[in-house]
């Protein structure tokens, strides 16, 4: 995959749009904010992938959905912008680990999706694994456990190789198919945003069939995969809450 720059994640509030959402003026908080809901949309396009190319998935497949996040964070951008997705990612775990409102009762132990706490340290372990030579200083701000950080690298070679034989079957060509953005959305913030992210997949990802991302009013804050549809839901409602975690959290 190519390495793209800052980009979106320097992205300047103009005047309001007549979106659902629109990013706020802070640049610090816009950019926690683009950079979760490009992370959220990774791990759905994880989900993506294992319906249409019938992934067999050992474990969780919310868990494997988040290790793609990782590797296409890693592959996708440089540096500086890998580190600050990831660091979104990162802190709306911790965030959420750290609210005593959502504090893990009994069915949060069967749920689908690892403890947040437990997302947290996943995702920052195979960050820095990807890249332990500049990334170790960033894992340790993150408090990653420096007992851990010898692991990291094993469990990142082992989440990309199963991965890269996954994407190894998923190469754009004259008979593969894509992301597509629905349409009627342009000039909405995230849409907006989401369709720099299908522009820069489709170079380097091809799919059987087009999976369709769409903006919308979900009535919660959500993002989600239908494999009914093939269509990715990222929520306006997703980004609200993001900025409410934030700004609950100064």
């Amino acid at each position: 995959m190519f390495k793209r720059c800052v980009a979106v994640l320097c992205l300047v509030a103009g005047p309001a749009l007549s979106a659902p959402f629109v990013f706020p003026d802070d640049p610090d908080e816009a950019d926690f904010i683009a950079g979760e809901v490009i992370a959220t949309f990774y791990h759905e396009l994880g989900h993506a992938l294992i319906d249409v190319l019938q992934v067999p998935v050992l474990g969780k497949e919310e868990d494997a959905a988040d290790t793609l996040s990782v590797i296409l964070m890693h592959d996708g951008w440089q540096e500086e912008a890998a580190t600050a997705i990831l660091t979104a990612d990162a802190t709306s775990y911790a965030l959420r680990a750290s609210d005593p409102n959502l504090e893990p009762d009994e069915s949060s132990f069967a749920d689908v999706h690892s403890l947040d706490i437990q997302r947290y340290y996943a995702v920052v372990c195979l960050f820095y694994g990807a890249n332990p030579e500049e990334r170790r200083q960033m894992a340790l701000d993150l408090e990653l456990p420096e007992e851990k950080l010898e692991s990291c690298p094993y469990e990142y070679d082992q989440a990309r190789a199963a991965w890269g034989t996954v994407l190894d079957q998923a190469v754009p060509g004259p008979e593969m198919a894509g992301l597509v953005m629905a349409p009627g959305q342009e000039g909405q913030d995230l849409a907006d945003l989401l369709a720099e992210e299908v522009a820069a997949l489709n170079e380097v990802i091809g799919l059987p069939v087009e999976v369709t991302v769409v903006v919308a009013d979900c009535g919660e804050a959500n993002a989600f995969y239908s494999p009914d549809d093939k269509t990715i839901t990222m929520c306006n409602e997703y980004a609200e809450d993001l900025q409410a975690l934030w700004r609950a959290n100064p």
